[in-house]
Parts: structure tokens; C-alpha cells; sequence
């Protein structure tokens, strides 16, 4: 049995199932083009399948073809010439040309400027999908005299998908990386070659490429050209069919069946397919993972069939880390894709200026213009109007001011949601033809925020997206779902990290456990902390720090707890490059904190220094090493040591140069040994860094608040990831 017979032919057969039409030339190195449709092995486009079904796509009123031949080799022209172009720049080039091409004129009629259909999104049936294997490129100049990907996928003979297919066994013990590998290969990206100077592969083949697919036939996932290998996922979904269709299905028939049916390939190619750029890093192309899709589309059918504004409303509950700003995006694309609710207006709400930052950076994804609310007034005239059009608003402008606490009370909590009101909000706007996006829509559900959201836009559709709804009895009415009605699609946190997408987190409580539940617990767990002091010593102890407040914060507990973090720190975290997070009580500890982790590492580099044979390269990188601290303000007269933490934080532009790799030898990147972020509320929730792996929590936190912090750590780039408690979280 080869790769030929046991993944490759399946995958063919499958396609075929589904209406694709296949030519399969067996196993062999190609010696004929014209067996693959083209003239020549430096072809990559299909010119005579390009010609023929965008000809059948454009036709006039009578329902003859109006397109000149000529004019269809302008149209192949414009693909296949890409000057200059990166291969991310062509690539994104392309997309837009298939969404929208132009000729100058029908010279049938004498219409100037027309639109030209590459792709009938609408009707995929009247597109040609066809599947070629063993497709050989001629490579004159490179390592290799030529590539041949296993399979091609094209469009209307526009080259959309790669798939690279490895069987497993003696040769080859990693197939799915072999085939990344060789991926990177065929659309010359390897750096190794690069460097040296050399060429190997047709990026031209890329230009136009949409999803990069790798499959054993017991694995299969896919990417975009710039996915790294920890980027590829699974699909899942069978949607529209129910999941239970997969049953008994492998994952590479799972794959096939669910993304490579011709509508949904489609549907993700005109809404879900998306180029944008990443913090301070090089701009990416995005395709929907399954969840995404899947939430998105069942979004769109509850808009569509719901009679009522309940009917239309839901609540989609994605895991940290899945992408929910991405599926609002996605469902934005898709309302304004589709002929029957292009009319909706789309109003995207968030409750953090983190989050609206992050949340406007990506809604530019759209498409078109989005109006960002900036005042009370503005949301009461601009929202009152039934253009369908896209606007985005803090949830806090729904908050009606009681003068008794300013507004400036509630920016320094960091929350808007404890102001009290004495007076209704009032409608706004009370077209059934508005959807409510409401990002975390946790944080302002059991508020006045929530009853104004819903007073002002009462027959609007509301969408809650939320990654830790609140679910518990103590909650009653305020309950996610009671508040936004069911739950219209759900991946939590276990089908993230069964996906790869999240890692498995570790856990680990320490001996210093401050929670004191009873006198019991209070006196074992001092004894325990202060076992070498005298019993006059103790009680002086405890009248000191009785209160839970005064403990958390007490300088001995502090240092001890420094002691044990920058231990496990060095020894299992810092070897691999990664950073750690300090969550504390108050912004007391917080900077307490800070203080006993530059002790303990001075301490550390003392022992190091002391050592019969010292270790210099290690001396130096943990002389490197510091700890910020990132807290909010406290106000006019907030106390010294706080506004003195914070200008140390942001002279060292502390969260960016925690966010970046450790750079020991560039004297212009000190602070990037940033490695300790010492935090009390700050930079739980909205916070995305990667090269975080531990977090330190030494503070009472619970239910949706746990479930945000711990997020920070599960992110893919690392090999696990860890979370140490010295308090519990009950």
C-alpha cells in the first residue's frame, strides 16, 4: 500500500462525490501536459478551463457569453502578472481581483466599466471545481528541475488549494510535518534556502491560493501560505448537515466533507477569508477555523428564520483564544454578502477600551466604513437612522450619568457597570432590522448597561459572544442565557485543546495558601508560614495582618512566595525562553512583589557568581532578567509609590517589551528582559501574549475572571503551559 492508493486516491474519490470533476494521473512523475489541461509544465493556470467557464459566467440578457477573447486574456493577464509583488502582496492582490474584476466596455452593448464575474459566489453549481493530482511545475533556475504537489484544487481554473498528502511509516515517522515542510518547499519559503541565496519551488502557484491542506489520512488539517506549522487546523463541522454525519468518518473525510463541498468552500472564500495586520509583526492572511464558521453561519439562519427579536438572539460561547472578534467579522461579511439581509445595520459593542481597540483594529475586516460612536449624543442621532450601515460604541455610552459619581469614579475603576441610575434610557432606534453584536457581553449583562442596550434597541437582534458566560445558580436572572436567550453555538475549553488550538494547562497550588476559611486554617497556615518564630513573635503576627488584606500584602509572605516563583521560574519556564505572569491582591502587593523578585534574583546570581566553576553565560542572562509592574491609577492624589510605578512602566514600555523574545545582546532592548509582569486587575482579560507560559496568581479570583486570567497562558506557541496558585480561588 503507498501514499498514492491509501491517501491521495481517497481524497480524489471523495472530491468526486461531491461534484468534482478529477483527473487522476496516477502515481507517476507527468511526461504529457495536456493531460492536466495546459500547453506547457510552466503553466500554472487552467487557460482554456479559465476562458471557457468566465466566458459561460458573464453573459447578456439573451444569455450569450459578451466577453471577447481578448478581453479574457486581459482578465488571465491580470492574474498571472504580479510585478514585484511579495507573495503575500500577489496573494491578497488576486482575492480582491476575484471578488471584483472590471473590462473597460461590453462591446456588445457599449456599456463602460462592467463587472466581471471570475467566481459565481451566488450559484456555486455554475462554476467548474476541478481536481488535478500529481501536478508537475517545470522549475528551470531552482535546487530542483521540478515540483509536483499531490493534489491542486482549482476554481474556474484558478489554482485555490494545495494538498500535500504523506503516508506514515519507516521513511517517514512525522508525516504531517513532512508535509508542511514540503509545502514551505513548493511556494520557496524555506529560510535555510533563502539565506543561501538559492530558489527552489513556483511561489507563482501561490499567488492565487486560498488554503494549503496536509493529510496522512488518519490527520489531515489546513493553513494559509503564511501559517506556521502550529497555525494548521482541524475541520470539524458538517454544517449545514449535523455533526453526527462525521461518525465513523476519518479526519481527512471530515475535512472534505465539511470544507471542500462546494458552497461552503465558497462561502469561505467571499466572507472568511481575510488579510489584516498583527501587532508590530508582518501582516498575515486568516481563514476561519471550523467553530468560527460554523457560529457565524448558524448567526446568519437564526437572522434569517427567527420571527421575533428572542428568535433572532443567542449566545455564542467560544473559549478564550478562538477567535470571537474574528466571527463577528465573519458574520458582518456574511449579512453584507447575502441579497436578503444586506439591510441589517450592524452595531458592534464592547465594554473595555482594550477591547475596542482590538475590536476596531479587526472590524476594519468588514469591509467598507465603520463609524465609531463617540459620545451619548452621537449614539441617540447616529443610530437613530435605518441606513445599514456598521458602527461600533463603548458599552458605557449607554450608561445614562447620575452626577452624584462622575464619570471619571467609574474610568478609574476600569468598569461602568457599578454607576447607578435613577431614569430610563429610552429608545433609540426600534427597527427589527438591527443586530447587536456584544463583545463579552458577560461584563455588562447583570447591569443598568444591559436593560439600556436592550431599551434602546428593543426589537433588535442581540448576539452576546462571551468565552465564560455566567452560568452559575448564584447568578439567577442574570445568566447568559437567560438574558440573550440560547446558546447558538458552543466550543469550550477542552475542544480547543482537543483541536491543538489551546494548550492543556497545568496546575499546581503551593504551600502558602492564604485563604483562611476558618480559625482552624488560620492558625495552621501561619504556623506553617512562620514555623520559625516564637509563639510571642505569632501573636503579634496575627493582630498585625488578620485581615485577608493586610496577609496578602504582608512583606515576609511576599518574599518567601518571590523566592519560590523565581525558583520555579529559572529552573522549568526561563530555559525556554518564555515569560511569566504575577497576579497579586492589591497594587501594595503588587509592587511588593516586584521588590522580592529583584531580591530573589540578585540572590539567585549570587549563588551563581559563587559557584566553584561559575556559569558567565548564565550570570549574564539572569542579570538580564527584572520584573514591571502594571497598575492603574489611583487618581489626583493617588499615593507616590503608585504614580512612581507607573512611569517606571511606561519608561520601559513594559507590556510591548514583555510581549517581545529576550534580546541579551542588543543594548537598545534592555527592557525586553522584561521577564516577571506584576499585575492586580489589569491585563487579565484582552490580553493576548504568546510568549507568556506561566501565570503566579496570589489572589482571590473565581468563575469568569479565573477562566479569562488562565487564558493568558494557553496560547500554541509553547509546549504547555502552567498556572501556580498560593491562594485558592473558591
Amino acid at each position: 500500500m503507498s501514499e498514492y492508493t491509501e491517501v491521495e486516491q481517497p481524497f480524489l474519490q471523495q472530491l468526486q462525490e461531491l461534484g468534482w470533476q478529477i483527473i487522476d494521473q496516477g502515481a507517476e512523475i507527468p511526461s504529457d501536459p495536456a493531460k492536466s489541461l495546459r500547453l506547457n509544465f510552466r503553466q500554472w493556470l487552467l487557460p482554456e478551463v479559465f476562458a471557457k467557464s468566465v466566458s459561460a459566467l458573464n453573459t447578456s440578457a439573451d444569455g450569450k457569453p459578451w466577453l471577447t477573447a481578448k478581453q479574457l486574456q486581459d482578465l488571465q493577464d491580470q492574474i498571472l502578472r504580479q510585478p514585484n509583488r511579495t507573495l503575500l502582496e500577489a496573494n491578497e492582490a488576486i482575492q480582491k481581483l476575484l471578488f471584483k474584476a472590471q473590462v473597460d466596455v461590453n462591446e456588445a452593448t457599449g456599456e463602460q466599466d462592467l463587472v466581471v464575474k471570475l467566481i459565481d459566489f451566488a450559484h456555486p453549481e455554475n462554476n467548474t471545481f476541478l481536481a488535478i493530482n500529481q501536478f508537475r511545475i517545470d522549475t528551470p533556475g531552482c535546487v530542483k528541475q521540478f515540483i509536483i504537489p499531490d493534489i491542486v484544487l482549482f476554481i474556474n481554473g484558478i489554482p485555490l488549494i494545495v494538498v500535500e498528502c504523506k503516508k506514515g511509516g519507516p521513511i517517514c515517522a512525522n508525516p504531517m510535518s513532512e508535509a508542511f515542510e514540503q509545502l514551505q518547499r513548493y511556494s520557496n519559503q524555506r529560510k535555510d534556502t533563502i539565506q543561501r541565496g538559492l530558489k527552489e519551488g513556483e511561489p507563482r502557484l501561490f499567488h492565487c491560493n486560498m488554503l494549503l491542506i496536509r493529510s496522512s489520512g488518519v490527520q489531515a488539517d489546513y493553513g494559509t501560505i503564511n501559517s506556521g506549522e502550529e497555525h494548521f487546523y482541524p475541520w470539524k463541522t458538517q454544517w449545514p448537515q449535523p455533526d453526527s454525519v462525521a461518525d465513523g468518518m476519518n479526519p481527512q473525510q471530515q475535512l472534505i466533507n465539511g470544507m471542500l463541498n462546494k458552497t461552503n468552500l465558497l462561502s469561505m472564500l467571499r466572507t472568511s477569508s481575510v488579510f489584516m495586520d498583527t501587532g508590530g509583526g508582518p501582516r498575515i492572511k486568516v481563514v476561519c477555523r471550523y467553530q468560527q464558521f460554523r457560529a457565524a453561519h448558524k448567526i446568519i439562519e437564526c437572522l434569517r428564520n427567527g420571527q421575533t427579536a428572542e428568535e433572532k438572539s443567542g449566545v455564542v460561547w467560544h473559549t478564550q483564544g478562538s477567535g470571537k472578534s474574528l466571527t463577528m467579522v465573519f458574520v458582518a461579511r456574511l449579512l453584507r454578502a447575502s441579497r436578503d439581509l444586506n439591510d441589517y445595520k450592524i452595531l458592534l459593542i464592547s465594554d473595555r477600551v482594550d477591547l475596542e481597540d482590538q475590536l476596531s483594529e479587526t472590524a476594519t475586516l468588514i469591509g467598507g466604513r465603520v463609524r465609531s460612536i463617540g459620545s451619548r449624543q452621537a449614539l441617540r442621532e447616529q443610530l437613530a437612522a435605518d441606513t445599514s450601515d456598521i458602527n461600533m460604541v463603548m458599552a458605557h455610552k449607554f450608561q445614562l450619568r447620575d452626577h452624584s459619581l462622575p464619570l471619571k469614579v467609574a474610568e478609574a475603576l476600569g468598569t461602568y457597570q457599578v454607576i447607578p441610575v435613577r431614569q430610563t434610557f429610552g429608545v433609540v432606534n426600534d427597527s427589527s432590522r438591527i443586530v447587536l453584536m456584544i463583545d463579552e457581553a458577560h461584563c455588562t449583562q447583570g447591569s443598568d448597561l444591559g436593560d439600556n442596550i436592550f431599551e434602546a434597541f428593543p426589537n433588535a437582534a442581540r448576539i452576546a459572544f462571551t468565552g465564560t458566560p455566567l452560568i452559575t445558580e448564584r447568578h439567577g436572572e442574570k445568566k447568559t442565557h437567560k438574558r440573550f436567550g440560547d446558546y447558538i453555538d458552543t466550543y469550550r475549553l477542552m475542544d480547543a485543546v482537543k483541536d491543538g488550538t489551546t494548550l492543556q494547562i497545568l496546575y499546581e497550588g503551593r504551600t502558602a495558601d492564604a485563604a483562611l476559611n476558618d480559625k482552624h486554617g488560620f492558625e495552621t497556615r501561619f504556623e506553617n508560614l512562620f514555623k520559625d518564630r516564637s509563639e510571642e513573635e505569632l501573636l503579634a503576627i496575627k493582630k498585625k495582618y488578620g485581615a485577608t488584606g493586610d496577609l496578602l500584602e504582608a512583606e515576609q509572605r511576599i518574599a518567601a512566595i518571590a523566592r519560590d516563583m523565581v525558583q520555579h521560574y529559572l529552573q522549568h519556564i526561563f530555559p525556554n525562553g518564555f515569560k511569566a505572569q504575577v497576579v497579586c491582591h492589591s497594587k501594595l502587593a503588587a509592587v511588593r512583589y516586584r521588590k522580592a523578585i529583584h531580591e530573589a534574583l540578585a540572590d539567585t546570581l549570587d549563588e551563581l557568581e559563587a559557584a566553584a566553576v561559575p556559569d558567565l553565560e548564565q550570570i549574564k542572562k539572569v542579570c538580564f532578567l527584572k520584573a514591571a509592574v502594571v497598575i492603574s491609577g489611583d487618581g489626583t492624589n493617588e499615593a507616590a509609590f503608585i504614580t512612581e510605578t507607573r512611569k517606571q512602566a511606561k519608561a520601559w514600555n513594559a507590556v510591548d517589551n514583555f510581549c517581545k523574545p529576550f534580546d541579551f545582546y542588543d543594548s537598545d532592548k534592555v527592557n525586553t528582559g522584561i521577564a516577571f509582569l506584576v499585575v492586580c486587575d489589569m491585563l487579565l482579560t484582552g490580553f493576548d501574549a504568546p510568549i507568556e507560559q506561566v501565570m503566579y496568581i496570589d489572589k482571590k479570583i473565581r468563575e469568569h475572571t479565573l477562566l479569562q486570567a488562565i487564558a493568558r497562558t494557553n496560547r500554541v506557541k509553547k509546549a504547555n503551559s502552567a498556572v501556580m496558585w498560593w491562594i485558592t480561588s473558591a
